[in-house]
């Protein structure tokens, strides 16, 4: 049993790795400029920086979350820790395009073990009690690192070099591996037999799929390479499904899928990504090429957005206690819909220029609602399964939800450029109004995930396995 001090000792290091990881998945965003010109590199160059990151770390989720269950969850954190602080280090010692894209991808590779198994660490850490208060404070890192990332980027590359964007997570990884390895107790799930041509099929799968969805609005969507990487990670996943189906010890237990809970929460998981991550690309672009502000300043002005989801996501951990997740979840889902609506809206009636005061509202209501989503997504997953089984859930809910950002930013971007060129703010305007339309039909279809499929008043582990799975009940209407 650990003590209090121990447990937040683990907090501690958990969530040093976790912001790092999560502020790095938007941070580049802004140093791009500059890193073109130093490489004198092609708009193909610049997607692959970002995509190469997401694209490891989208296949890798599940795959190290098993390897963690089986091997020892601590060593799998801390080898994604050093992962991640070397791919780090090479980013920021890279001189070509080539260099600095395989790079990014050892950093997916690091975040891919460490954002499942810092949850999976906390989930094991706390009685059940105090998980949903952990969890609260777990995602609000993670919203926080993930929100902030653009304003972080845009500080460092306002007044120093490209590279120390990458120069700022060594030290920081180099203390928490230290750290890591004094203060966490090793924890493991169920030791099942490796199942390699598993991994590597759903592997192969999930990279088919997220390829095809990050080309989509470059090469187009009538790209034979597109919709060929789409259908090939469709089939592989058919052949994983079958593959697991005829295993005594599957890599991915579906019967898991047959409980209503889980599968509500996996399915707001995904749309709710889709409609946020869609959304911060979008407004990102338009605080900067419609409403004329720098990336300094746009980065700033999202604070009003970003400061909210800090606030709110440990608030939704103490309140999903006494009410439940499914409660808290729809109301953080109804907000993130309604801010869509309401920008939207404001545009069509105001144009695409008006005093950023108009705006705050809803930001504020959409960085409260994402923080009032994180902690029950994670504590509804986490608290639908057996124990032992907490690393593969979290494993399967952040591929999930990596999914649906990187399908809310295609189909988000392929609605947006479909009114032709961008010729001036108005017209800038002009086609965000239907994107964001479709990013709230995303939310809702969150919404309408958990209100329809999670019917039971009470949410029962599936498997019923012993008296951990017996202590794992949670309230939900």
């Amino acid at each position: 049993m650990l003590t209090t001090a121990s447990r937040v000792r683990l907090l501690v290091v958990t969530c040093i790795a976790l912001f790092m990881a999560m502020l790095d998945n938007l941070v580049i965003g802004v140093a791009l400029p500059s890193i073109q010109e130093d490489f004198h590199a092609e708009m193909s160059d610049l997607q692959w920086f970002l995509n190469a990151y997401t694209l490891a770390f989208a296949v890798l989720l599940v795959p190290f979350s098993a390897i963690g269950d089986r091997f020892g969850r601590k060593k799998m954190f801390l080898l994604g820790i050093v992962l991640f602080t070397l791919g780090s280090l090479a980013s920021a010692l890279s001189t070509s395009s080539i260099e600095l894209s395989l790079s990014r991808a050892l950093q997916g590779i690091g975040s891919a073990a460490i954002i499942p198994l810092s949850l999976t660490l906390v989930n094991a850490a706390f009685p059940p009690e105090k998980r949903a208060a952990a969890i609260g404070l777990w995602s609000g890192i993670s919203g926080l690192g993930l929100s902030i990332g653009p304003l972080v980027g845009g500080i460092i590359v306002n007044g120093a070099p490209w590279e120390m964007v990458f120069w700022i997570n060594v030290p920081i990884g180099i203390l928490a591996v230290i750290l890591g390895a004094m203060w966490l107790p090793e924890s493991k799930g169920e030791r099942k037999p490796l199942d390699l041509p598993g991994i590597v099929l759903l592997g192969a799968s999930l990279f088919g799929i997220v390829f095809g969805l990050m080309r989509g609005n470059s090469e187009g969507w009538d790209s034979i390479s597109v919709w060929g990487a789409i259908a090939g990670g469709v089939v592989l996943l058919l052949a994983f499904y079958f593959w697991e189906r005829s295993r005594k010890q599957p890599f991915v237990q579906f019967s898991y899928f047959r409980n209503r809970t889980y599968s509500a929460y996996l399915s707001a998981g995904f749309w709710m990504n889709a409609g946020i991550f869609g959304a911060i690309f979008l407004l990102t672009l338009f605080l900067q090429q419609a409403q004329g502000y720098s990336a300094l300043g746009a980065g700033v002005r999202e604070m009003a957005w970003t400061v909210c989801t800090m606030i709110c996501a440990p608030l939704a951990g103490l309140l999903v206690g006494r009410f439940g997740s499914k409660r808290i979840l729809l109301f953080g889902l109804f907000l993130q819909t309604a801010a869509m609506i309401f920008i939207a809206c404001l545009i069509i009636g105001k144009g695409a220029i008006f005093p950023f005061g108009y705006i705050v509202p809803a930001m504020v209501a959409a960085g409260a609602g994402m923080g009032f989503s994180f902690t029950p997504l994670s504590h509804g997953i986490l608290t639908s399964v057996p124990e032992h089984a907490a690393g593969e859930a979290s494993g399967l809910s952040n591929a999930s939800r990596e999914l649906g950002g990187v399908f809310g930013v295609a189909i988000s971007g392929l609605v947006f450029e479909s009114g032709g060129a961008i010729t001036s703010p108005e017209v800038f305007g002009d086609h965000l109004v239907p994107a964001l339309f479709v990013l709230a039909g995303m939310l809702a279809i969150g919404f309408l995930s958990v209100t329809f499929l999670n019917r039971d008043n009470r949410t029962v582990p599936a498997g019923k396995e012993g008296p951990a799975a017996a202590n794992r009940v949670e309230t939900s209407n």
